[in-house]
Order: C-alpha cells, then structure tokens, then sequence
C-alpha cells in the first residue's frame, strides 16, 4: 500500500510540474515601451488591451556590458534567457551562438511566427530568427531567415532581401534570396494578397523598407496577428508566436506624440487579438512587455482628454518596464524580473 500511494504521489507532482505549461506562447514586444507608454495608451484609447490584464510586474533591461540596453541585447535577453553585449544578435559575450525559444519550439515540432512593424532583419525580430555579432548585419540576417524553419514572418524589408539591380533592392552581392525563400513559404508584398493566403508557410514582406506607420496604413498590427493565428494554430502541438510593436520605440525618438499615440493604439490591437484567442483558447500563454523605455517620457499635464507629453532626451533609458500577462504561467512573470530572466521562464515554458 506504502509503495501505491508512494507512485500516486510521484505521478500528481510529475502532472503538476507541467501544469502550468502552456501549449502555446504569444509574446507581444513593445518597442522603447515603458509605463509612461503604456499610461499614454489606457488614458487615451478607449479599447486599450492592458486594462484587459489581472497580472502584472516589472523587467530590468540592462545588457552584459552596458546600463542603457539596444534592442540586440534587449530582444536577446527575451528570446534566449542570457544578457548579451549591446548590438549582438542571439550570441553570447564570448561570441557563441544562443538557442532561441524558436530553435527550442522548432525541436518540440511547434510551430513558430514572427511580425514586426519594422524591417523583419531589424534587431528585436532578428534576435528570435538569427545569430548576428552587429544588429547592422541585416543581410547576413535576411539570409538565415531565408534558411531558418520559422513558419511565418510578417514584417517590411524587402531591400534587404533583393539586389540592388531590382526596383527597391539593396544587396550588392548580386543575390536575390527571396529566390531562396520562395522553396519554402508562400510569399507576398502586400497585405491585400496576404489577406488571401491560406498556408502554415508564409513569408510577407509588406514594404521595401519598414512597414508604414500606423496612422498612415488601412490594416492594423492586429490584422496581421489574426492573420498569424489563423495559421499557426492548426498545429496540433501548439506554437510560439512573437510581435513586436517596432515603431513605438521610433515615435519616441522622433518625441513624436501624435506618433507615439498612433503606435501604442496600434499594438493594442495585437495585444487584443492575443488575448482574444488566448482567452477561446484557454491553453495559451500570452505576455506583454518591452526591451528598454526609450526617451523618458513622461505625462506632465493637460486633462484626461487633452494630455501634454514630454520627453527628456531621444535615447534609450534604463527606467524599469512593465510585464503584463495572461493564461498558464502567467503568474511566473509577477514581481519585478530581469530581462534574462523573463527569457528564460519563457523557454522553459515550452515544452
């Protein structure tokens, strides 16, 4: 009877060990967001996706050689779960190679999405698909996109991808990859023709360069999220999706107000649509966070309707930024975390 109730008790802590583990993994990045950014967005848009969440916590972003992150060692704090020098690429200080939480998912046959409002080769969507020493070595990334086993990427920057013998090309080795893409995904330039797909594999690069701002474009970060879900969910296994909110970061750089606010209202209908699913779902962990706040922004007065944001340089800071998440795990990113650490919870997550 001793031994019975001994291999019950090993079977109920081995199930709760994995209790907690979602099946699928929405991660939502924005951009030079921090608490001021997010203020902005519940103050002024009455849809606003954060008000949606009942746990919350904070992320340290410093890099492994600077107090002030980039979004190289930021972005590759969250994908692999260890700090790197600024402007690295999912490597280590010693110049190695980091396994990123899509390489994992990949291994486990989930499958993996990655969109971004800038270029697909910028830093945060690079350190989920490439292994760079500089964030500027944006066509070596396009080609190990070319060459990864990521599903699905949604984002602009086509000219990295294109000769510069090709209207909007820029590549002066000659090499056409979306030659070399074209194997694999089902590929389009547009978001009307996206719209359209009906495919697990898909590549969409919507412009030449970044994707246009959000107040200048008739389809929302939102949109294209649906569209990614749509898509990545018919697998039985699950999947980790990743989507960054690219140009909040740039508004805020620019101290671009009616920018910023265009953006923030913009990467809440990602957050939205992630909570929708997740929430039908019920097996779907999704997290909202940033990299770095950028510009120290802050909310100095005016009236509920008609607020003044003010921003104190047009750089990164090392202020502390929110977490918000939602669904199994949830309560894992509570309380104030480093950024590595955050990555890591994630990738063990995925399981």
């Amino acid at each position: 009877m001793k031994t019975l109730t001994k291999i019950l008790l090993i079977i109920i802590i081995y199930n709760l060990s994995f209790a907690n583990n979602p099946k699928n993994i929405i991660i939502l990045i924005g951009d030079g967001m921090g608490t001021t950014q997010v203020t902005i967005d519940v103050l002024s848009n009455p849809f606003s996706a954060f008000t949606r969440f009942k746990l919350s916590g904070f992320s340290l972003t410093q890099s492994a050689n600077q107090l002030i992150t980039d979004s190289g060692a930021g972005g590759t704090a969250i994908s692999t779960g260890e700090r790197t020098k600024n402007h690295y690429i999912a490597f280590d200080t010693a110049g190695n190679p980091l396994e990123t939480i899509m390489e994992k998912a990949i291994k486990l046959k989930k499958s993996t999405g990655i969109i971004a409002t800038s270029s697909i080769t910028d830093a945060t969507p690079a350190s989920f698909s490439a292994h760079v020493q500089s964030r500027k070595s944006e066509f070596d990334i396009a080609e190990q996109q070319a060459n990864s086993n990521i599903d699905i990427f949604i984002g602009g920057g086509g000219r990295f991808y294109l000769p510069n013998t090709l209207p909007g090309g820029k590549r002066t080795d000659g090499n056409n990859i979306l030659n070399t893409l074209q194997k694999k995904w089902t590929y389009v330039d547009n978001y009307n023709n996206l719209t359209k797909i009906q495919s697990q594999k898909i590549f969409a690069l919507l412009d030449t360069s970044n994707i246009r701002p959000a107040n200048e474009r008739d389809y929302t970060l939102g949109d294209l999220t649906n569209i990614a879900l749509s898509q990545l969910s018919k697998n039985k296994n699950g999947f980790v999706l990743m989507v960054e909110g690219s140009q909040i970061d740039w508004a805020c750089h620019g101290n671009d107000q009616k920018y910023l606010m265009g953006e923030l209202k913009d990467f809440s209908t990602a957050i939205n649509a992630a909570l929708d699913f997740a929430q039908k779902d019920k097996n779907t962990l999704v997290i909202v966070l940033a990299d770095h706040e950028t510009a120290g922004t802050s909310i100095t007065k005016g009236n509920f309707n008609d607020f003044k944001i003010e921003f104190i340089s047009r750089a990164h800071t090392a202020t502390i930024v929110p977490v918000f998440a939602y669904g199994p795990g949830a309560e894992l990113f509570t309380g104030i975390n480093k950024n590595y650490e955050i990555g890591r919870k994630l990738k063990n997550l995925v399981k």
